[in-house]
């Protein structure tokens, strides 16, 4: 649950954030571990092998020394004797070399006390060669032999025992490190693996998450709910909308709601619209079931139902009861506005055709046999009664010309002819007369009125009609803007869902790819742990050829002896010493050929460990890219945040729009109504009207002409038109242009905080 009431920006920086932080992780403990084996590696390398290797040179040496004294007992050449004196001067300075680099690189403390075992078995067989090559130099060959087989051998077995110590504890050493790298890669490798698989179980299940929980959200694909939105802001509430089982919180659920509630409201309204053009006022919104701006709606079409009904069924009894000669009714209920306007001029025209009636009776019946030159005597009169016969006789002029000019267009529309039109100017209903009777001409939309029936209810209710009808002209033009702009923002928003989806399934590539180079990591540490064992093996090889090489020089010697005991039985002779001389010669080569082995293997345990410092090279260079990768998938943590703000700004955007769509709708609906009460009042004329032209013959040319001059002549008065939509509906605020309004959540900042508050 707590998850679930996270904002969706705070599950994806948890979620990635483990991801990232368990790649860090890997990453670190890689590097870890790989300096680590590096410097294992390094020890071995540069302190065990080459202590190693220096060991085994002074055991050559060595060898080298003991052949040179033997050879020089076995010489009788003087110069070849001095060569062999050379060599074991220039063996004793190789070997001055090394121990001097081994006293410099021994720091433990068994390896100190094996040191100082070889410099004290040195200074001994030291002492001893010194002896010999002062007895072999004052031809003392007798007494140098003796010293050679006795102490010299004695100290130089002492000498290469200590050396051979020294060599068995740094492969032994070697040996160790060997050991301990092999085990450092194998845990290393173990936590290696289960790390990069935590970091991809951890980013598919945030991924599967993330996406589960916005389809709840949306209540199905982003795609759907865009479109059902699309067609319910572009006024279409025919598609039906699929809602999951138990499914009461998403968008798509509040969509359904919203369109059945809309469906509702609108077929009432077709109803109550429907009824209102038969002149049934009585129908009603039914209140049941409703709450909020549909209770609220239908109230107010119900009140505004009520007044209609009212105000004409009193219009109607008043004027009925004039047209029967009734000059006693009234209306006598309470009205405001334009209703209370018509009160007034219903009971003010009856109480004036009272008190003129008997007057003008006379005027009246020759004007109903169509003599308009039968004039009000206004001799005697003054005041009220004369200004009005006064009057009169300017209406009887005034009629009789109107009725003329009406006349003569009347005749030449009834011959076809409608060049004809009135030029003399005209004033109140007469020029109004004038401008019906030219705008059916021009216009041919039109037509001739009995301008003396209802003249006053003619032009409220045309007034209000245009009004009305140019204000719902508006507010339609600025509720297509909103719904345009509702449009355009849920594509934006589509586009940026499908952006964050791409965006996750790259993440989980990236983690997935980052695991593959930890594999990578792996293989070569394991490359570099078979390195090492073959330098292991190396070890182990040179140290039994040593082994043979000290044999044959241990044989070498007793051949010596022999050979010198030969030489002295025989005497001249030396018969013997041929042969052992000869056999001395192949155990010499036997020598050579184990020494160039050794230097060959030498060289292969340094190419190997070459090979493993490059092996090692190649392990960082993996670590480079983990890292890499770390930072892209940081570089789509940033572009998702991006396209998250988006998505909040496309919301915000939706809502408002939303918002107008009602207020405005509402408003139209008010705009309705009143045009369907003026409406009614113009029927019956409009009925007569038709009958009246019915004779004229248009033609497609002339209808579309006049049409369009028809909607150019509607009156629209501003201040007209707010008062009439104040009354038609109390309760509702004016209503406000849609159109720039829905404009400015384009420029509002579209930050973190509002893709959270989606």
């Amino acid at each position: 649950m707590a998850s679930a009431n996270m904002k969706v920006g705070t599950r994806l920086g948890l979620g990635f954030g483990a991801v990232i932080l368990l790649l860090v992780i890997i990453a670190g403990m890689s590097i870890k571990e790989i300096r680590g084996l590096g410097n294992d590696v390094d020890s071995m390398v540069t302190d065990k092998f080459p202590k190693t290797v220096m060991a085994n040179n002074i055991l050559d040496n060595i060898n080298v020394i003991a052949r040179a004294m033997r050879n020089s007992l076995l010489e009788t050449d003087n110069a070849k004797i001095a060569k062999e004196l050379e060599r074991i001067e220039e063996a004793r300075g190789d070997i001055k070399k090394n121990i001097d680099e081994l006293e410099k690189t021994v720091a433990s403390a068994t390896g100190k006390a094996l040191f100082a075992k070889i410099v004290d078995a040195r200074q001994k067989y030291i002492g001893g060669q010194n002896k010999f090559i002062e007895l072999e130099k004052a031809g003392n060959y007798d007494e140098a032999k003796t010293l050679l087989l006795e102490e010299i051998r004695a100290t130089q077995r002492e000498y290469t025992n200590a050396v051979k110590a020294l060599s068995d504890h740094q492969i032994e050493s070697m040996n160790k490190t060997g050991k301990e790298a092999r085990d450092t890669v194998s845990s290393a490798l173990t936590l290696i693996i289960a790390l990069a698989l935590a970091a991809l179980i951890v980013a598919i299940a945030v991924g599967f998450l993330i996406t589960r929980s916005l389809l709840r959200q949306l209540g199905g694909e982003p795609d759907y709910a865009a479109e059902a939105v699309h067609k319910i802001a572009g006024g279409d509430l025919s598609m039906e909308l699929q809602v999951k089982s138990g499914d009461t919180t998403s968008l798509v659920y509040s969509l359904k709601i919203m369109q059945d509630s809309l469906r509702k409201i609108v077929a009432e309204i077709q109803k109550i619209v429907d009824d209102a053009v038969q002149g049934d006022f009585s129908t009603k919104m039914d209140m049941s079931g409703k709450a909020g701006y549909t209770k609220t709606l239908s109230e107010l079409l119900n009140q505004l139902s009520d007044t209609v009904d009212g105000a004409f069924k009193d219009t109607i009894r008043v004027a009925q009861a004039l047209a029967n000669g009734d000059l006693s009714q009234k209306v006598t209920r309470e009205y405001s506005g334009a209703y209370n306007q018509v009160k007034v001029s219903v009971n003010t025209t009856a109480d004036s055709l009272t008190q003129i009636v008997a007057e003008i009776q006379q005027i009246v019946e020759a004007a109903n046999r169509g003599d308009f030159n039968v004039k009000m005597n206004l001799s005697g009169k003054q005041g009220y009664t004369k200004t009005l016969s006064e009057l009169l006789n300017l209406l009887s002029d005034t009629v009789d010309t109107a009725f003329k000019d009406t006349i003569r267009v009347v005749q030449a529309l009834a011959q076809g002819d409608l060049t004809q039109s009135v030029t003399r100017e005209y004033q109140g209903s007469f020029n109004d007369v004038k401008q019906n009777v030219n705008t059916t001409v021009d216009n041919l939309k039109k037509l001739v009125d009995e301008i003396k029936v209802a003249v006053e209810s003619i032009n409220t209710g045309a007034k209000e009609i245009a009004v009305g009808n140019a204000d719902l002209s508006q507010r339609t033009e600025e509720q297509a803007s909103s719904l345009e702009e509702t449009a355009s923002s849920m594509e934006e928003l589509t586009s940026t869902v499908k952006q964050n989806a791409d965006n996750a399934k790259q993440a989980n590539q990236l983690a997935i790819g980052a695991s593959t180079v930890a594999g990578k990591g792996g293989a070569v540490v394991n490359e570099v742990v078979t390195t090492m064992s073959s330098i292991n093996e190396s070890s182990r090889k040179i140290v039994d050829i040593i082994s043979v090489i000290d044999g044959i020089a241990f044989q070498t010697n007793i051949l010596a002896l022999n050979a010198a005991v030969e030489a002295a039985r025989a005497g001249e002779q030396g018969r013997g010493f041929a042969v052992v001389a000869a056999e001395v010669r192949n155990l010499a080569q036997r020598s050579a050929a184990a020494a160039k082995e050794i230097k060959s293997l030498i060289g292969d345990s340094v190419d190997k460990v070459e090979n493993g410092t490059r092996l090692v090279g190649e392990a960082g260079q993996t670590m480079d890219e983990i890292v890499t990768s770390i930072k892209r998938v940081t570089d789509i943590m940033a572009e998702i945040s991006a396209a998250s703000s988006e998505q909040s700004a496309g919301i915000e955007q939706v809502n408002l729009a939303i918002t107008q769509m009602d207020e405005v709708t509402q408003q139209n609906a008010a705009l309705v109504e009143e045009s369907a009460a003026a409406a009614e009042s113009l029927e019956e004329q409009a009925q007569n009207l038709s009958q009246s032209v019915s004779v004229f013959k248009l033609d497609t040319k002339a209808g579309m002409g006049m049409a369009v001059t028809r909607r150019a002549a509607t009156p629209a008065t501003s201040g007209h038109t707010a008062k009439g939509a104040s009354k038609g509906a109390p309760q509702r605020a004016q209503a406000k242009p849609a159109a720039n309004p829905a404009k400015a959540p384009m420029h509002a900042p579209a930050g973190e905080d509002e893709w959270k508050e989606f």
